[in-house]
């Protein structure tokens, strides 16, 4: 029989309400806009969070998380500006923990750049990526569970988007992928289960 803590406090064994694990997953949602968890970290605390059978499990998800943002001062930014990356007959790998910009764009001619989401950190719940390939193209690599919206204009080229769309989970970070193609495509994935890690 469960009882409560000494502090008065209800048992980490009771168990999670429907409304305990959303809000949970509201904080994880929270927690990787704000660049404090990793897409991978995400995704795979709020696949746990409503799994969780009891208050301790889901509190644990929680643990290394503020319980309220502080009201700090945001850095000042230019959201209308798009920072772009060249890969000109060659290219470049974006992998590993790295700040994913609100807005970029990849432009490869004759050359493409592997563009890894997986360890990235987000400054918001909705990042917006370009890519222009000529002759070329670039490899995206989204973890399952985030919202992939992909919309492009191919001429003689095309793109490969292999995602599942039934992984998505509820209130999860946006990633817009814009793509316009020249005699080149892109590929846009979930990342293989053995190859890649």
């Amino acid at each position: 029989m469960d009882s409560p803590d000494p502090t008065g406090g209800q048992s980490s064994n009771i168990r999670a309400s429907d409304a305990e694990r959303t809000e949970v997953a509201q904080r994880l949602t929270d927690a990787v806009g704000d660049g404090r968890l990793t897409l991978v970290e995400y995704t795979q605390r709020v696949d746990a969070a409503y799994q969780a059978v009891t208050r301790g499990e889901l509190d644990a998800l929680v643990a290394d998380l503020p319980v309220e943002v502080p009201n700090l001062p945001e850095a000042p930014t230019d959201e209308t500006k798009r920072r772009w990356k060249l890969a000109i007959m060659g290219g470049s790998d974006y992998k590993g923990r790295w700040r994913v910009p609100r807005r970029s764009g990849f432009f490869a001619l004759m050359g493409g750049s592997t563009i890894d989401l997986r360890d990235a950190t987000l400054p918001g719940q909705e990042i917006e990526i370009t890519l222009v390939s000529i002759m070329g193209g670039s490899d995206v690599i989204v973890p399952r569970g985030v919202r992939v919206v992909v919309d492009s204009s191919d001429f003689l080229g095309g793109n490969k988007v292999e995602v599942d769309e039934d992984s998505e989970m509820p209130n999860a970070p946006v990633v817009r992928i814009r793509c316009y193609s020249i005699m080149g495509g892109n590929d846009i994935r979930h990342p293989k289960v053995k190859a890649d890690r």
